[in-house]
């Protein structure tokens, strides 16, 4: 059984991790609106917001080379 001190610690390591995917959306979205200015819309925006990590980790790693329609594809 979980001491009330182990909870809280994996509580807190669970919201660092989640404020860490939530800035990294962020940063990719300034990077991708500079890219693609107008054609990043809110409706993209807002996908690249609810994306899974696995997602995130792709649209990162291919931040250079992604299209707007691969990036579009990839958050169906």
């Amino acid at each position: 059984m979980d001491t009330l001190e182990e909870i809280s610690k994996r509580e807190r390591e669970e919201a660092r991790l989640e404020g860490k995917l939530e800035g990294r959306k962020e940063f990719e979205i300034r990077l991708l609106s500079k890219r693609f200015r107008r054609r990043l819309t809110k409706e993209l925006k807002a996908k690249i917001r609810e994306a899974d990590e696995k997602t995130i980790d792709y649209i990162g790693d291919n931040l250079l080379e992604i299209s707007i329609e691969e990036l579009k594809e990839k958050l169906k």
